[in-house]
């Protein structure tokens, strides 16, 4: 591409008397291009976290419709299902937000002001309190849960409830030690797929804003 076809690309985006010069719409167009790297490979993610997540959900519920006695199964599985649905469908509103987004070169910082925007609101969500020290050890202590229903078999709950009551410290440390594990995981998963590519857009923005100043 030659500097008349670069500049005819960004004449749309400044005044007519705002003077540009090669240097500038060079490093603009490369801000443009490092966007939509970063972008892809948050798509790229959500869609990942997407599969596996719709993936696992149909094992568990298929597992638990095996194995657990039919007293409860229905009631177990109609909870999972809603467990497992509002997380993914949370998920899913995300990924809708930025799907379809395209960092083009007329609207480079209005793309890149609502694409930060959209995929911080999820990376917050994920590295707050309730994700890590609420839905999390939920998650672990249900999967125990189900985990000793399979277990007891035909008993039912009255053996579930033995269980607890007797194994109770023992519960306590594993959930400790799941949770131990699992939250640092978890967060270093949102860092990998989500937060190091939203700091990539926030830079290119704060680029783009040092040339419009």
């Amino acid at each position: 591409m030659d500097f008349d076809e670069i500049k005819k690309t960004w004449k749309n985006s400044f005044k007519d008397d705002e003077l540009l010069n090669k240097e500038e719409i060079e490093a603009k167009l490369k801000i443009k291009s490092k966007s939509n790297i970063a972008l892809g490979k948050v798509k790229r993610n959500y869609k990942l976290e997407l599969i596996i997540g719709i993936g696992m959900s149909i094992y568990f519920i298929i597992w638990m419709l095996i194995y657990i006695s039919d007293e409860y199964k229905l009631l177990l599985s109609l909870f999972t299902f809603l467990f497992f649905g509002t997380l993914i469908s949370f998920t899913w509103r995300n990924y809708n937000k930025v799907r379809k987004t395209v960092i083009s070169s007329d609207q480079l910082k209005p793309a890149l002001v609502k694409t930060i925007k959209d995929i911080e609101r999820y990376v917050n969500f994920n590295t707050s309190t309730f994700s890590k020290y609420l839905l999390l050890p939920f998650a672990i202590c249900f999967g125990m849960f189900i985990g000793i229903f399979v277990g007891v078999g035909e008993e039912g709950m009255n053996a579930v409830m033995e269980i607890l009551e007797n194994r109770i410290i023992r519960i306590v440390i594993i959930l400790v030690v799941l949770s131990v594990i699992f939250i640092p995981f978890s967060q270093y998963m949102t860092k990998k797929m989500y937060k190091q590519h939203l700091d990539e857009l926030k830079q290119c923005l704060k680029e783009f804003e040092e040339f419009e100043d």
